[in-house]
């Protein structure tokens, strides 16, 4: 596999396409490439957007690809969109690899939309905050797998959830190739699999792109490592055991969610299909992998996080229940997201017990500390462009929902004072994280390599 070429080829792209966008690149494809592009709709979004599904190939084994799992993540539409052309225009890589293909460019469709307003640019934490939108668990096409654990019985898949469903009882796929991202942080892997022998070129790419490695603290505190920055893939299994393990809270009294493709694929214990994950940030610190020891106690930098936290929460809280009456619960897909957001009290409580125990003993790296003091702040001020979104939501609808005067005034003013958080807290980001802005090509190439490099190793391994 001539690596090297392929990432020649790989555009410069200055922003990400929008699902127009993607879908007219679609019908270009098929277009340019009749006899070896297949395209299909195997099914709709809940807003009833057609899902298309791009064929390639006629290997002897299946992969199965698809962007967006969560819509705020659309580096992978581009790597998608990339790798389709790719492989049309190379039938040598196609039959090197010896898989038939099956993409699909933007899974939720509807939450892609919804975050169209800053893939244009311009590019940072200020402006990719006031057009975030990512749904709760509940709305989440990764996250409605069915699955039964102990209490959690869970078989309400969205309609988008149910296409994934249908294409992997029917493909069996080898391999699986879930394109994630995250907001802010450095490079990490999660992988179904331990394959030793991918990771140092893994991080060969990561680090010719200039992309750092995220080496503070794990995206969940019961992530499996099999090396730096490699994790196994995580399952509904995992979370609820630590939930149980560190609160004496039910882990299924409130989880209204399922599990994710991976252990849905696997389900039957057979480990059939390898799944992969390639998470890369927009935004970076070189702070990410800053290994060297601070003079601060782990435990205590954690429970500060955990404080800090509580406080935001509180804040957002203040606002929110000033208007939660008027905001749907049914169709503003802003408030069902901040609704979970703001109910998660007994992660932090478990996050706290876990501050204690021996594994966070001993001091803090300056990657951990970063992490749990800005990433997580980071994170949490989500929280409020979801505030800002829901109210701005019923207030673009609000001859739809018959206000009155009175309960417009009300929504104005916690509008406002949303907006005022919002914009207090990117300032506080923009001033304090000294962050660089990773290339939306270096972004694509890391994701292109470690999934051919990942496909290539399990075909020849299966």
């Amino acid at each position: 596999m001539d690596l090297a070429n392929i990432v020649k080829r790989i555009p410069d792209y200055s922003c990400f396409l929008t699902v127009d966008e993607l879908d007219s690149s679609t019908a270009q494809l098929a277009k340019d490439f009749p006899d070896r592009v297949e395209v299909s709709c195997v099914g709709h979004s809940r807003q009833g957007s057609p899902i298309q599904l791009i064929k390639i190939g006629h290997g002897s084994k299946n992969a199965l690809v698809f962007a967006c799992p969560h819509p705020n993540e659309p580096i992978g539409s581009l790597t998608v969109d990339f790798l389709t052309r790719e492989l049309a225009s190379n039938p040598q890589l196609e039959k090197e690899l010896d898989y038939t293909w099956y993409f699909i460019k933007c899974i939720d469709i509807d939450g892609s939309r919804m975050n169209e307003g800053w893939f244009k640019g311009p590019f940072g934490i200020t402006n990719y905050m006031h057009h975030y939108f990512r749904p709760a668990f509940r709305d989440q096409v990764e996250w409605t797998f069915p699955v039964t654990y102990k209490k959690l019985h869970f078989n309400s898949p969205i309609p988008e959830t149910e296409v994934l469903m249908e294409l992997i009882d029917t493909l069996h796929p080898e391999f699986m190739f879930s394109l994630h991202n995250l907001g802010f942080g450095g490079a990490y892997w999660y992988i179904s699999k331990d394959i030793p022998e991918l990771y140092p070129k893994f991080y060969d790419i990561t680090k010719q792109m200039g992309v750092p490695r995220k080496l503070g603290e794990a995206e969940t505190p019961y992530a499996v490592s099999f090396a730096p920055a490699v994790f196994q893939m995580m399952k509904a299994k995992d979370s609820y055991d630590y939930t149980e393990r560190f609160t004496n809270q039910d882990p299924a009294a409130k989880r209204d969610y399922g599990t994710s493709s991976d252990e849905y694929a696997n389900r039957d214990g057979k480990d059939r299909t390898t799944t992969f994950v390639c998470e890369l940030p927009y935004f970076y610190s070189d702070k990410i992998d800053d290994t060297s020891y601070t003079d601060r106690d782990r435990s205590d930098v954690i429970l500060e996080s955990c404080d800090m936290k509580e406080k935001l929460d509180a804040q957002t809280r203040q606002v929110y229940d000033a208007v939660i009456s008027l905001l749907s619960p049914e169709d503003n897909y802003f408030r069902r997201a901040l609704d979970e957001k703001l109910g998660g009290a007994e992660s932090i409580q478990a996050q706290r017990a876990w501050a204690k125990s021996p594994q966070c003993a001993g001091k803090a790296t300056q990657a951990q500390m970063f992490d749990n003091l800005y990433v997580m702040r980071y994170f949490r001020c989500t929280n409020l462009c979801l505030l800002t979104r829901a109210i701005a939501f019923e207030l673009d609808r609000a001859a739809q929902r018959h206000f009155d005067s009175a309960q417009m005034d009300a929504l104005k003013k916690a509008h406002a004072d949303a907006e005022a958080l919002l914009d207090s807290e990117c300032a506080y980001l923009e001033e304090n994280m000294n962050y660089q802005i990773t290339p939306i090509r270096n972004l694509v190439t890391v994701q292109v390599v470690c999934g051919l490099l990942t496909a290539e190793y399990v075909s020849s391994h299966s």
